[in-house]
């Protein structure tokens, strides 16, 4: 495994973070199979994994309690821990303790490597401001609730620097693979953040699956390469080799993906 430099956090992250939305399912209800994500979650990490993201929607809701699970026997202590505050769900001031103390509850744990606000555009920054959420955040580490801030994006460019820039933030989540560059955040986005010390992680490297089955025409001049990867291994060295991204998320369903 290989480990990069976390921005400004004294953490040597892994390269590879496992994305807690997609956990191994079943056919019938509830959807989440416990013992095979358990199972998952703990090779992940013995394979020297030490970044999970998770949210509380994640799984149907069941992300974050498998989690607790899974770090259990020392597991907790190995990994760099993150989730979200369900933005969509808060509508008064006082919801940010009501979610964070639920989400340390499920997990298990009584702090958060970091907390993000969950996929911030336009208008949920902006209550992020009117409801004062930040000083909330900041009162939550003060407390040791929580280590680091952070948040994850989805809106343009001129909106991703718009948040950047209003506070010191430790980490920043953006979508980004090679078919993405000129949008939501952008490559420049990604630039951005790095120059201003912004621990940068990237979802969607593989853009939601689509980049596994490229076209034709895509697949012939990946065969041309003097190395030979799978569309997958082609589409996650692209994000690794920018230099700003510090650590790549990827949903992994099976020991195999892992």
């Amino acid at each position: 495994m290989e480990y990069r430099k976390f921005g400004s956090i004294d953490w040597k992250v892994s390269a590879l973070g496992l994305g807690a939305m997609r956990l191994p399912t079943k056919k019938l209800l509830p959807r989440v199979d416990w013992d095979k994500s358990i199972k998952l979650i703990r090779y992940a990490i013995d394979k020297g994994i030490n970044y999970i993201d998770t949210g509380w929607i994640y799984g149907l809701g069941a992300s974050e309690k498998v989690l607790g699970e899974a770090l259990k026997d020392g597991y907790r202590e190995k990994v760099f821990l993150v989730t979200k505050l369900p933005m969509f769900l808060v509508r008064k001031t006082e919801d940010f303790y009501k979610y964070l103390n639920q989400q340390l509850k499920s997990l298990q744990t009584d702090y958060l490597d970091a907390y993000f606000y969950h996929g911030l555009s336009r208008n949920s920054f902006m209550k992020v401001k009117e409801l004062n959420l930040m000083a909330k955040m900041k009162e939550a580490k003060e407390k040791g609730l929580i280590k680091h801030i952070g948040f994850s994006f989805h809106d343009t460019l001129p909106v991703f620097k718009e948040i950047i820039d209003y506070y010191n933030w430790d980490l920043a989540q953006i979508q980004y693979n090679y078919m993405d560059t000129a949008v939501q955040a952008t490559h420049e986005g990604l630039k951005y953040a790095h120059e201003k010390g912004v621990a940068v992680v990237v979802m969607e490297p593989v853009k939601g699956g689509k980049l596994a089955n490229p076209t034709e025409e895509a697949l012939e001049i990946m065969k041309k390469a003097s190395n030979q990867r799978t569309p997958v291994d082609w589409a996650l060295q692209y994000v690794w080799n920018q230099p700003e991204v510090a650590v790549v998320l990827s949903g992994m369903g099976s020991k195999k993906m892992v």
